[in-house]
């Protein structure tokens, strides 16, 4: 038995860091009919869990891909795979093989659908959620946008426009929002925990659909907002940040984001540069 690997790219959500001796080798383009096929990217989004070694292995087949080095933050780019159910398991990065997984939940990837797979939690606590993600392309001249809530030091955060529109209300730890249909362009965003408030901007391209992380940055809420999808008939993105894509104070900005995402370019990471191959059994 023999082993060819493909290998992506993960962007970071978190400080940019350098990611100098980290490559990209050429996708392995999928050729089944799209029908057939369903869509994954992979998250970490507990707070006080060291970077970990993530492995999504077919349980029916020999498809699936490995991310190496996700720290907190880090949301994978979609990957596309046949419909069927998928093993996740996760290990602390570097750890030898053999290791028993930290957790492991097994995916049911359904044709033409996306989902996001997460860790999240408190370390002691740790857990995995599959949350269904909607790509379908908003409305001529409007975008669409739901939460994901990921911040352990808010156990509710509201997001209203500077408007006053409502994005999402109370929305609890480990939960995402339905989707709200808002205006393409620039907007201001105000974001209220449980003990903590600021605004954000986030850039909402025409027909696309977008992702709001609120995540936890040296024990203040943050929140970085990704572009899961332009709204064009293709791979969705998965991990593009549509805006400034931090909660700012006035002491001080939480979060840069410093990506840009073409399909198999290298994405600049924030907590790390993370590759993933993807695996095919000769």
């Amino acid at each position: 038995m023999s082993r060819t690997t493909t290998r992506r790219s993960l962007i970071g959500l978190g400080t940019v860091v350098a990611a100098a001796g980290l490559t990209l080798t050429g996708a392995t383009t999928a050729t089944a009919d799209t029908a057939d096929q369903g869509w994954v990217r992979l998250a970490h989004l507990s707070p006080d869990t060291p970077a970990v070694d993530v492995e999504l292995t077919g349980v029916d087949s020999a498809e699936g891909f490995e991310l190496e080095d996700v720290a907190y933050g880090d949301v994978s780019t979609y990957s596309r795979l046949p419909a069927g159910a998928y093993a996740v398991a996760m290990v602390p990065a570097g750890a030898p093989e053999g290791t028993d997984p930290l957790i492991t939940q097994v995916i049911e990837i359904s044709g033409d659908q996306a989902y996001t797979a997460a860790a999240v939690g408190l370390n002691e606590d740790l857990s995995a959620r599959v949350i269904t993600d909607d790509l379908t392309p908003a409305a001529a001249g409007q975008a669409r946008v739901r939460l994901i809530q990921a911040s352990i030091s808010s156990s509710a955060v509201d997001v209203a426009t500077d408007t006053g529109m409502p994005i999402a209300e109370g929305v609890e730890f480990g939960t995402a929002t339905a989707y709200t249909e808002v205006e393409a362009g620039r907007w201001t965003l105000e974001v209220d925990g449980t003990t903590q408030s600021g605004t954000v901007q986030v850039d909402l391209e025409p027909a696309s659909v977008n992702t709001l992380f609120v995540l936890d940055r040296d024990g203040e809420i943050s929140i970085s907002a990704v572009q899961d999808s332009s709204g064009a008939q293709e791979m969705p993105a998965g991990g593009v940040a549509t805006g400034e894509g931090g909660l700012y104070y006035a002491e001080q900005a939480r979060l840069r984001l410093l990506a840009a995402l073409g399909l198999g370019a290298v994405l600049l990471a924030g907590a790390a540069l993370v590759v993933v191959r993807r695996r095919a059994t000769v």
